[in-house]
């Protein structure tokens, strides 16, 4: 009890704010804006040397993914909008159905390179004799769908993938749009904490709001609220925000969806691969072991990865019950009708 008051007051806002000021957070309870003084920031151990400023610093990007075929979009926009694609690894833990198609394959093929699958490979070894070059560069572990055990479980992998010279990491969702040049923006973020042991996390906006300046002064989401369940497990609330930030700042909570940092962080602190089949309860967990373990989290300034939702097929689902059910305003033509086939 007395690690989570630590960890969601960090810090005191009590500088009344305006609209256009720089550095603002939203108050509780939506109760108007405050600005965040930055001496709050501390003085934290600086960066150990100026790798990030580096176009020759890697990044392996983490994703784990459960049969889920945005996977190739993910990793073609993560290849295609960094300014220096060569130092993009991907470190996918795939766990797929028999008849899924394979990430490396996909990949290769929209570049019209494809691969050649190995026969009697099992979990799937492949050629290249095409030279498909994000080959070399997406590392994979390969997991029957029956094997999976949960997001944490699949994520509690990812260390596998890593190599002793790996910079930088960065765990995302497997539906992910970066912003072109999302890698050096990045690092500057990163950077711009003047922190050893800084974390960049926070949710993602919405990929459709990646170039948008939200709300005319660049709100951004800021996690700054946990509830504590019957069972003692804590939960993240929704996103509050802030906006116009000059500098990314600290947030007492940390997020699956978006966490940059060394990759220190990622050998030093992994996901437990012992919290199988839990969703809720698994941020703030890793968050709280990240947090003893010397690390600080930060939202960052600008949106520069956005999550890609189902919300399309979700409104389709919604539209289709509320025409089997009659429900008001609902589309009750017979293409709609004949839409619901057999159900």
């Amino acid at each position: 009890k007395v690690l989570f008051l630590l960890l969601v007051t960090p810090y005191v806002v009590d500088v009344e704010a305006g609209w256009k000021d720089p550095n603002l957070v939203l108050k509780p309870n939506g109760g108007g804006w405050e600005q965040y003084p930055l001496e709050n920031l501390g003085n934290p151990m600086p960066p150990v040397d100026d790798k990030w400023k580096s176009p020759e610093a890697s990044i392996v990007v983490l994703i784990a993914a459960l049969r889920e075929g945005r996977l190739p979009e993910t990793l073609l926009s993560m290849f295609d909008n960094a300014k220096y694609p060569d130092r993009i690894y991907a470190g996918v833990v795939q766990q797929n159905a028999e008849g899924d198609l394979d990430a490396v394959v996909a990949v290769c093929q929209s570049r019209g390179r494809p691969v050649i699958k190995h026969e009697n490979s099992g979990k799937g070894l492949f050629e290249n004799p095409n030279n498909c070059k994000e080959f070399n560069q997406i590392r994979m572990i390969r997991m029957d769908v029956s094997e999976a055990a949960g997001p944490v479980y699949a994520r509690g992998r990812q260390p596998e993938l890593l190599e002793d010279n790996d910079d930088f990491c960065m765990q995302i969702d497997a539906h992910t749009i970066f912003k072109k040049d999302w890698d050096v923006m990045m690092l500057e973020q990163w950077g711009a904490c003047r922190n050893e042991y800084a974390v960049l996390s926070t949710y993602p906006t919405n990929y459709k709001d990646l170039y948008k300046n939200s709300n005319h002064h660049w709100e951004m989401p800021h996690l700054c609220k946990a509830s504590v369940g019957s069972n003692g497990l804590v939960r993240n609330a929704q996103a509050s925000a802030v906006a116009n930030l000059e500098q990314p700042i600290l947030a007492p909570l940390w997020a699956a969806g978006l966490s940059f940092s060394r990759c220190h962080a990622e050998k030093n602190v992994p996901n437990d691969l012992n919290l199988r089949h839990i969703f809720t309860g698994e941020e703030f967990a890793r968050g709280a072991r990240l947090w003893t373990h010397g690390y600080d989290f930060y939202t960052i300034t600008r949106p520069i990865i956005g999550w890609r939702s189902n919300r399309e097929e979700s409104h389709a689902s919604a539209r289709r019950i509320a025409t089997l059910l009659h429900a008001k305003g609902s589309d009750q033509s017979p293409e709609a009708h004949a839409n619901l086939g057999f159900f």
